[in-house]
């Protein structure tokens, strides 16, 4: 076990709201945080940078500078994905047992072809696929899994960008030269339901699992997330086993979120998979009896692990994106204050750009249809 004292640092690569929330998570311990930034605007505070004890700033292709980082903290982990394989085997190299998750793990989910494989391999259903280099691979597998079909990029992605979703074999022709990079294709779900939980894993083995919540999307981004989740006991735990199983499949030792489909048949299909706290877990930090970047920080300091249990009957979650692109400014702010048991998060970004996350609203209560109607009061409502 990682032993804290009062100048323990963690490491953060990556400096936006993922890392701010850690940062504020990691110091209820007394643990320091020390984030690398790699924003280009030098004038401008990233949103972890506002709260961190030390800012670095530096590009993340900057191998002796993220190196030298290093050298400075005791744990380091990851805000996104992003960060050549390179790089995370280097600092394994130089300052083994530091890295969490590690390139090891890194290697078998940091693009989605690497992790479509990994997960097929430790034989769990996830939604079919394939990489594909040319054109006439796509029609080949689409002649197989049919129409729609959702073209990919395999590393990059988030939020609606970096796919492509294909309806026809002039579809393919128009958009295949489109995405740059390595491409997968993969079968499109007809799903009644898209769900997610979040595992936390520390290096002694430990798990916890947090509730399944029910993910509502809009245009591929996340605009609602409700815990738990109404499906039964018998396809919880089945969803349950399946994240575990995926979790010690690549020997992952953090916090990472794992979201699937639910078919109209009951069947389930793992899509995609984050290693890092993740947007869907953000209820967590009032509606769980310790949040995702808690068990985040215990973890990759090999701490014991907290309970996931609710604290209340249900949990709802709004993402607040932006609306305009302008200096941010939520409005009218007093709605969101006035709502009993309701919590409001602002990530401290100083411009709004339309869909950009900018902020979370959650609520406490019992009655869900009252909940989720005021949380679309809301969004019908405000602007940022």
């Amino acid at each position: 076990m990682k032993h804290l004292n009062s100048q323990s640092v963690l490491g953060i690569l990556g400096s936006g709201q993922l890392a701010r929330m850690t940062t504020l998570a990691a110091s209820d311990f007394g643990i320091l945080s020390h984030i690398y930034c790699n924003e280009k605007n030098h004038e401008t505070l990233s949103p972890a940078s506002l709260v961190a004890a030390n800012t670095t700033r530096g590009s993340f292709n900057d191998l002796e500078k993220i190196l030298d980082f290093c050298q400075s903290c005791d744990i380091v982990t990851l805000e996104n994905e992003f960060i050549d394989q390179n790089i995370l085997e280097a600092i394994d190299q130089k300052f083994p047992g530091k890295l969490f998750p590690n390139s090891k793990t890194f290697k078998k989910i940091g693009d989605k072809i690497s992790e479509k494989k990994s997960f097929r391999e430790a034989g769990l259903n996830v939604v079919p696929s394939a990489e594909v280099k040319s054109i006439d691979d796509v029609l080949i597998f689409c002649n197989k899994h049919g129409y729609p079909a959702v073209l990919k990029s395999s590393k990059g992605g988030y939020d609606g960008y970096g796919n492509i979703t294909l309806k026809s074999e002039d579809s393919v022709r128009e958009n295949f030269s489109k995405l740059k990079g390595d491409l997968l294709i993969e079968a499109f779900i007809n799903y009644k339901m898209e769900v997610a939980t979040m595992v936390a894993r520390n290096s002694n083995g430990e798990m916890v699992v947090y509730p399944v919540a029910h993910t509502i999307q809009e245009n591929h981004i996340c605009h609602y997330v409700s815990a738990p989740a109404e499906i039964s006991v018998q396809l919880e735990e089945k969803i349950i086993h399946a994240a575990k199983k995926a979790m010690e499949s690549i020997e992952a030792v953090g916090i990472f979120a794992f979201e699937f489909f639910i078919d109209h048949n009951s069947e389930i299909y793992l899509n995609e998979s984050a290693p890092r706290p993740h947007n869907s877990g953000h209820y967590s930090l009032e509606g769980c009896e310790t949040s995702q970047f808690h068990n985040h920080v215990r973890s990759v300091f090999n701490l014991p692990l907290g309970s996931t249990k609710l604290n209340s009957p249900q949990v709802m979650m709004l993402n607040l994106l932006g609306t305009q692109n302008k200096i941010a400014k939520l409005s009218p702010i007093k709605d969101f204050m006035q709502v009993p048991r309701s919590y409001l998060h602002l990530y401290g970004k100083k411009e709004s750009k339309i869909g950009r996350k900018m902020g979370h609203y959650t609520l406490l209560g019992d009655d869900k249809k009252k909940m989720f109607e005021q949380l679309q009061s809301l969004k019908s409502e405000y602007t940022l």
